[in-house]
């Protein structure tokens, strides 16, 4: 009679168990929303969104003049930004590959300048010290060399020159290089 009776109980127990569950999705799915239904009405008459006679607006950019060396210059500094971020083995020693490739780049635009142009001199040498202090940076292997490297290639980028005249560019290219 006791066996009977704990059977009696266990199925009541799960009986129970499986009404909560029940009872518990009817009130879930009860209280979920309805979908929304949007009506969009739209001018059908109107082939265009654009107004007739229309005349399309076009800008020319103020960007500054592009000097390729600096571009070239600024893409390896950032080469060796990636490189220092990876989990290379020789990860220093591409990223002072691309940093020496950057300092030509930087050498070779200072190079073109005209001798006059005091500005864009100064300016460029002072990124060539930044570009060194990076350079040691990575070497023995600083912390913040990344970092330095980020602020470089942002100086860099706000760099405002003139443009390099195409006769700098011949009396440059008559020039033989060290």
């Amino acid at each position: 009679m006791i066996k009977l009776e704990t059977q009696t109980n266990g199925k009541r127990t799960h009986a129970l168990k499986l009404f909560s569950l029940c009872l518990g999705l009817m009130l879930a799915a009860s209280c979920a929303s309805h979908p929304v239904e949007e009506i969009v009405t739209t001018d059908a008459s109107r082939a265009s969104v654009v107004p007739p006679g229309a005349q399309p607006v076009a800008h020319q950019p103020d960007l500054p003049a592009r000097d390729a060396d600096i571009e070239v210059a600024g893409d390896r500094i950032a080469e060796a930004r990636t490189y220092l971020n990876s989990r290379r083995r020789d990860r220093r020693e591409v990223a002072l590959r691309a940093l020496n490739q950057a300092e030509t780049a930087i050498n070779r635009a200072l190079r073109a300048r005209a001798h006059d142009d005091e500005t864009s001199h100064t300016a460029l040498r002072g990124i060539l010290r930044d570009l060194d202090t990076a350079e040691r940076a990575v070497q023995r292997g600083a912390s913040d060399a990344a970092r330095q490297l980020a602020a470089l290639d942002k100086t860099l980028d706000n760099l405002n020159l003139p443009p390099v005249t195409p006769e700098e560019e011949t009396r440059t290219e008559a020039v033989p290089s060290p």
